[in-house]
């Protein structure tokens, strides 16, 4: 910050980061006051506080450090609360996004009569009361639980949401909150894209969701523990992608006739063991399937060729055999497009002689240099 003033700028820049991690003083506050002609119109302003510097804090609220009048996407992230605790008004009235990860919510008061995109951190029981202010104007809402706490969110109510994300990594979706989770999303009646990331989660609470959410088209779930058994969302015949993320995956049982894009696994995973791996054949407008370190041998050898898939991704396998590679690939005669990335096992020479078995197939393929897992 101390380098503004000295330096000759020929442009104006749309997009401000500023990060406060020491105190602000001398040149540094010269620098400060150049924003404005450096940055007079900014549509995107990420500001993190990372020192607790009241003055300058205040000062970016109520003085034209940057013009808030033309900010599209705010970034807030701060540590600190206000010594004075007063209550600071911020007014954009242009803002459509916010990410806040900030924990004394109540210090501010908000004005932004177009907000539409939230993602907000949620530490105490005042984030669920800010979010309460806009909760009729939203249309996509993230919400991160930093506590295993849930507070009074499951009594709001987001009827106009299109999109929902919820993380709450280190809680499941219990029995206990199992009647006021329904009733939740019983009152989403617009939503589109679900997204849940959670320790576990209740069977019974999937299947109602389920039921519930008929309209779904884009769905993720994400656990660290149990199994995900997709029996429980096959009301969902309208949804077009799904993303699974769990240790175990059983496929039985289920057909969702829209289903277009299917991922499976992550690599923060050890692993995902499949259960009913011939589930995947009665999918049948899949697209594109994305196996992430999904173990595929011996059960690739129940799979009858199914002629839709015509798109695949296999990655961040720890260990993948090329025979096993070749029996999969041959199971999708209809595939035309194969990305094959960090896949421990597989090097060039391999998907050489995979090209020249299937020369109608375009591979993409990124080697690993290390044997290191």
């Amino acid at each position: 910050m101390s380098w503004l003033h000295k330096h000759n700028f020929h442009r104006a820049y749309p997009n401000l980061t500023l990060q406060l991690d020491s105190t602000i003083e001398g040149e540094a506050s010269k620098g400060l006051r150049l924003l404005p002609t450096l940055f007079p119109d900014p549509s995107t302003v990420c500001l993190r506080l990372d020192f607790p510097s009241e003055p300058v804090w205040v000062a970016f609220c109520r003085e034209p450090f940057v013009n808030l009048a033309t900010v599209q996407t705010l970034h807030l992230t701060g540590r600190f609360r206000l010594a004075s605790r007063r209550v600071l008004c911020l007014c954009l009235e242009e803002l459509r996004t916010l990410q806040l990860d900030y924990p004394y919510a109540s210090d501010l008061n908000l004005v932004a009569p177009k907000l539409s995109r939230l993602h907000l951190h949620v530490l105490l029981n005042e984030h669920i009361d800010f979010l309460q202010r806009f909760i009729d104007q939203l249309r996509s809402l993230t919400v991160v639980f930093d506590a295993k706490e849930s507070y009074n969110f499951y009594s709001l109510q987001p009827v106009g949401l299109y999109e929902l994300v919820i993380d709450r990594r280190d809680k499941g979706m219990t029995k206990s909150e199992r009647n006021a989770s329904i009733a939740f999303f019983k009152r989403l009646h617009q939503l589109r894209r679900l997204e849940l990331r959670v320790k576990f989660i209740d069977s019974v609470v999937l299947h109602t969701i389920a039921d519930r959410l008929g309209q779904l088209l884009h769905l993720s779930l994400q656990v660290t523990e149990g199994t995900i058994e997709l029996k429980h969302i096959a009301n969902l015949t309208r949804l077009e992608t799904l993303r699974i993320v769990a240790g175990r995956v059983n496929l039985q049982h289920v057909h969702l006739p829209a289903l277009r894009s299917f991922e499976l696994g992550s690599d923060e995973l050890p692993g995902t063991y499949l259960e009913g791996i011939e589930g995947l054949m009665a999918f049948h407008r899949l697209c594109s399937l994305t196996l992430i370190n999904v173990k595929i041998y011996p059960e690739v050898l129940q799979l009858t060729p199914t002629y839709s898939v015509e798109r695949m991704v296999l990655a961040h396998y720890r260990r993948i055999d090329e025979t096993h590679l070749q029996i999969l690939v041959k199971r999708f005669p209809a595939l035309r497009w194969l990305r094959i990335s960090h896949c421990h096992g597989l090097y060039k020479r391999e998907i050489d002689k995979l090209k020249r078995m299937l020369p109608d197939l375009a591979v993409a393929f990124d080697e690993v240099k290390s044997d290191r897992i």
